[in-house]
């Protein structure tokens, strides 16, 4: 990929960057951070108000890159103070926004002044749920050199349940009471928004921005293409059926859902109008809340909790894309038996936090309308990333195949691309786009 003269400037280098929110100078990457260890997080610590005035870090007593997850480089860091403070981890997690041995990865570093915005706002008192103490966070917008330190979450350890991988719910023990959690929580998030009991610093760094937030769903492809791109994906489902559920292989809903393509097309304009143009579905939210971006723990009384991490393009979107963000990578069974029951969770929670009371049809709609338009304008890319990722393809039995456990980008493209064709298929998303 070729950067133009500007991105080339930015993506110089630098081991430092000059962040917008302390003005401390803050390190590019983790050997710039370890080799200014103590001094550089103190000053850090104090600047944030994460470690008391008269307190310092003492030393760091271990540091390991962290493979995996994101774009940017991430550390483990283990650290000491000269004064122990009740919460103050010692185990830290460190996501950089800079990835200067990938090009392509690098260019994603701007992803993250929103995401060190809200790790700063996250810190504020009462904050209405569970995200990884920060305790340090900033970047330079102009470079894009950022950096966010938190808590290590203990996966697996200390109560908290393993994490789960995007796009493996048949591996999560009882995926549903999973997903009743994430919606409670992003319902919680969002409805506190809309009661106006977020500090107004949410509203001021994550204004309301109507045609960029709904600018995700613009259909930029012709027609034509879109059909090629159909048809091609059809004829991946019938050389490797084993991969698909019998709903989607049959040439009765492939003629249908070609037949479909012009209409949702037609309707684009009309499905952005409904999904941005109800003021009570505006809210501040997690847009990419999937189970791997969570954890989970039960509380005194066994109720299954959860927390939220990866904020990145976080802000004020519409409730269903939110919520179709989250429920995204579940099995099929949760969107054909279960999808009402989970909306409904959200509703409540929503109203209870303050929120205004949505309708179960309007919401249940426009999280149909999502799949449509993300599914035309995305998820039939699929086969290419499939056969690309995955070499001996005719050797595979079923999308829960090992390999598919070691390409995860080929496992999120095949999930996404057939929970959008069940979905078309069991809930006619046609004809859901022609009643508008």
């Amino acid at each position: 990929m070729i950067l133009d003269k500007n991105e080339q400037a930015a993506s110089v280098n630098k081991p430092w960057g000059v962040g917008d929110i302390f003005g401390l100078e803050i390190p590019a990457d983790a050997e710039t951070l370890v080799s200014n260890g103590t001094d550089f997080l103190t000053k850090a610590f104090h600047a944030s108000g994460a470690l008391a005035a008269h307190n310092s870090v003492s030393r760091i007593v271990q540091a390991q890159e962290f493979l995996g997850g994101g774009t940017g480089k991430k550390l483990l860091l283990t650290v000491a103070y000269e004064l122990s403070e009740p919460g103050l981890p010692e185990q830290l997690f460190i996501k950089f926004s800079r990835n200067f041995d990938n090009a392509l990865w690098d260019r994603a570093r701007f992803l993250m002044i929103s995401e060190a915005n809200f790790a700063v706002l996250s810190r504020s008192p009462d904050f209405p749920v569970t995200v990884p103490a920060c305790l340090f966070a900033d970047i330079e917008s102009e470079s894009g050199t950022g950096l966010i330190i938190s808590e290590c979450i203990s996966y697996g350890r200390n109560g908290m349940e393993a994490i789960y991988p995007k796009c493996m719910d048949y591996a999560v023990p009882e995926p549903l009471e999973h997903y009743k959690a994430i919606l409670r929580g992003l319902a919680k998030l969002s409805g506190t928004h809309r009661g106006g009991r977020l500090p107004p610093d949410f509203d001021k760094k994550f204004p309301y921005k109507r045609e960029q937030a709904s600018a995700v769903f613009a259909i930029q492809v012709p027609e034509e293409k879109l059909i090629q791109r159909a048809n091609r994906m059809f004829d991946f489902i019938a050389r490797y059926p084993k991969l698909f559920p019998e709903n989607v292989r049959t040439l009765e809903f492939r003629q249908q859902f070609i037949r479909d393509i012009p209409d949702v097309l037609a309707a684009a304009s009309r499905i952005r109008e409904v999904l941005y143009g109800n003021p009570d579905f505006i809210a501040f939210a997690h847009w990419n809340a999937n189970i791997d971006n969570c954890w989970f723990w039960r509380d005194a009384e066994g109720a299954l909790q959860c927390g939220f991490i990866d904020w990145a393009n976080v802000g004020q979107i519409s409730v269903a894309q939110s919520i179709s963000g989250s429920i995204s990578g579940a099995e099929p069974l949760i969107w054909n038996e279960h999808l009402d029951e989970l909306l409904t969770v959200y509703i409540e929670e929503y109203v209870a936090h303050g929120g205004p009371r949505l309708s179960l049809e309007d919401l249940r709609l426009h999280n149909l309308l999502i799949v449509a338009v993300s599914g035309v304008a995305y998820s039939m890319g699929a086969p290419i990333a499939i056969e690309r990722d995955i070499k001996d393809i005719d050797a595979v039995e079923s999308y829960r195949d090992a390999c598919f456990l070691e390409h995860e980008n080929a496992r999120i493209q095949l999930h996404m691309m057939t929970k959008m064709l069940n979905v078309w298929q069991t809930r006619k998303l046609g004809d859901v786009v022609r009643k508008l």
